[in-house]
């Protein structure tokens, strides 16, 4: 899997010009063949690494922004999503499932108050179709014109993520509204996953190990959320809709409190740093 240690290879970039950045991009979509490879034999553990790195391989072209057309940069998020969506349906089950569970056991909630699985399972993505929206990526990349930019290009636009973030922190601070939280969240992975390709900046170990967690705090309130908007667990009065109010509450002051720590610096402040440094 590319997390932590794909990204240590790479620890004798001093810089992540355009030219090193193509090369990661393309290293991901290897390794996502790899992932489609392993699915008939693995597919929960192959399913979620592929979307897992789809995330990635977004948040790198957003780093790249300055050398892609719109239009190719709009083609290449259509391909993305195709993958993510493939699978999806397997995946949203599982983590359902688990929530469930895990909710189950800590709140001693008897049988009868568990909601059955709605349908049938999400059948298996195809491998052949995977591949195919794979190859297309890997073309579409390959004709950008990325190995073009400058490290300062790169990093203007990973400031420009940090700022989009704290600006959606200050939202979530007065507004409980979920469109919010999910598109915090998304910048918040973003930064967590730009942030191990740029190791060598200032502060980066402690971005990246509170960016991970704020992620993943913020990820269980979104699981919660989805669970609510289920005809199942919508009723009013329901134990669940008790339950799940009161998780996604005393999650709140967690993610809020560890969002004025990721996101303390000003984005002029936290920018100016990052080029002094670079």
């Amino acid at each position: 899997m590319l997390n932590s240690a794909v990204m240590k290879r790479h620890r004798d970039f001093t810089d992540l010009s355009g030219r090193r950045l193509k090369r990661l991009l393309h290293h991901l979509c290897e390794r996502s063949q790899e992932d489609v490879s392993r699915l008939e034999r693995y597919e929960e553990v192959a399913t979620h690494q592929l979307r897992v790195r789809m995330k990635k391989i977004l948040a790198l072209l957003r780093l790249a922004r300055a050398g892609i057309e719109p239009e190719t940069m709009q083609a290449l998020r259509w391909h993305i999503r195709a993958v993510k969506l493939a699978c999806a349906g397997n995946r949203e089950r599982t983590v359902r499932t688990r929530l469930i569970d895990k909710l189950v056991r800590r709140f001693h909630l008897s049988s009868k108050h568990r909601p059955h699985a709605l349908g049938k399972p999400p059948c298996v993505p195809s491998c052949s179709y995977l591949r195919h929206q794979l190859h297309a990526l890997g073309l579409l990349i390959d004709s950008t014109c990325i190995e073009s930019l400058s490290a300062g290009q790169v990093l203007e636009q990973y400031v420009r993520c940090y700022r989009q973030g704290r600006r959606l922190m200050k939202q979530a601070c007065e507004s409980t509204d979920n469109e919010v939280l999910h598109r915090w969240r998304h910048r918040v992975k973003d930064l967590y996953f730009q942030t191990l390709a740029l190791r060598h900046l200032p502060g980066a170990s402690r971005r990246i190990r509170r960016a991970k967690r704020l992620g993943n705090l913020l990820g269980r309130d979104q699981d919660l959320a989805n669970l609510t908007r289920e005809p199942a667990f919508a009723i009013r009065r329901s134990t669940w809709r008790q339950v799940i109010g009161e998780q996604r509450e005393s999650l709140r002051p967690r993610y809020l409190e560890l969002g004025h720590k990721l996101y303390a610096p000003h984005a002029s402040r936290f920018g100016g740093r990052i080029f002094a440094h670079a």
